[in-house]
């Protein structure tokens, strides 16, 4: 079956196609190994030496054909995204800094979620009551002991508030504040907790417990959501890759179909070997170019085509389109029925003034 005619049987229901793929005995047992083992993950260590959950994790990201590279993978996972300089926003390869925002991991190894108890801003006292010598204390049980005890005791000002490690991870996960807030200057994030949260409300029993409670159903919603995104991800990739043991044109397609509106800039195209072969195609770059100097290749990318243009589904359907007819157009399958419908014979393959008029086909027109 031609590119062209099994990417349109596909998406005509998607859903259905990756449903049956997540069924799969093989993907169903890797899902279930993730869903059971990731939560034991306590450092970037563990990730990397366990092989099952680092392949799984690989894969998912799009990243199998780096697998080899732990030492690098390792220096991404806790580099992370914040600092400017970190390696995975440094590398042109942007699955790297996609790795790197999906799984977490804090600068020493551990993984992000796992509440740092050892912080200075935090109240000694408190911090020692908390901890039961001899036994296992689950991080979400202290931080709201902790909690409860200190915002009633010693909390006036906003100020106060924000800068307790702990105080500030329930407050802003139980009332939901934006990640934008969190992470954004420091007199947003007074301005915002200032017009939102009442200290003096907060310190009432009544909204002390459904705090408490706030917290906790959120921290549960937020890891079934983060899992169910990574599952997702990796049936659609487990999908992509059966698709393309039957024809990589249709595993291109897909991947470009589910990534394209992501792509920002020229280098991100030339930096992903797949996103490349679709935009090479459509534009009828020749395969000389491959090799040649990056800015050169970007320039040429630009002059033919707006990658701004990716943000419209629509663009991206269409630019799709002419990449799997002119792949099987390439490829020399003239005897398939998309294809021949732009031959001018029976004969394998299609003319040059055929192959010019579907090169021809306007995008972003």
């Amino acid at each position: 079956m031609d590119t062209n005619l099994r990417f349109s049987m596909l998406n005509r229901d998607l859903p259905s196609a990756m449903d049956r793929t997540s069924k799969d005995p093989i993907v169903a047992r890797e899902i279930q190994y993730y869903e059971e083992n990731f939560s034991k993950v306590e450092t970037v260590d563990d990730l990397l030496n366990d092989y099952r959950l680092y392949t799984f994790v690989m894969k998912t990201m799009g990243l199998e054909d780096m697998s080899y590279a732990r030492g690098m993978v390792r220096q991404v996972l806790v580099g992370g995204t914040e600092d400017e300089d970190a390696l995975a926003n440094t590398l042109n390869d942007t699955r790297f800094k996609d790795l790197a925002e999906a799984f977490p991991f804090n600068e020493n190894g551990t993984i992000k979620g796992k509440f740092d108890w050892s912080d200075e801003f935090l109240d000694e006292k408190i911090v020692r009551y908390t901890n039961v010598p001899g036994k296992e204390i689950e991080d979400v049980d202290r931080l709201v002991d902790y909690y409860q005890r200190k915002i009633q005791r010693d909390v006036l000002f906003t100020t106060q508030l924000l800068a307790d490690p702990a105080l500030y991870e329930v407050v802003s996960v139980a009332y939901d504040v934006p990640s934008e807030i969190i992470n954004g200057p420091k007199n947003e994030r007074i301005a915002w907790f200032e017009e939102n949260i009442d200290i003096d409300e907060l310190k009432k029993p009544s909204e002390l417990k459904d705090a408490v409670e706030k917290y906790k159903d959120n921290l549960v919603a937020r890891e079934e959501e983060r899992t169910r995104n990574i599952v997702d991800r990796y049936v659609q990739v487990s999908f992509e890759q059966d698709e393309g043991e039957q024809n990589e044109g249709v595993r291109l397609a897909l991947n470009f179909q589910r990534t394209a509106d992501s792509i920002t800039s020229a280098y991100e195209i030339l930096a992903s070997p797949a996103l490349y072969q679709v935009v090479r195609v459509a534009l009828g770059l020749p395969e000389s170019m491959v090799g040649a100097d990056v800015d050169y290749q970007a320039n040429i990318i630009n002059e033919r085509y707006d990658v701004e243009k990716f943000q419209d589904p629509q663009e991206v359907e269409k630019f799709i389109k002419k990449f799997v007819v002119l792949y099987d157009a390439q490829s020399g399958t003239g005897s398939i029925p998309t294809v021949q419908l732009f031959a001018n014979s029976s004969t394998v393959g299609i003319s040059a003034n055929s192959l010019t008029a579907v090169n021809a086909l306007r995008l972003g027109g």
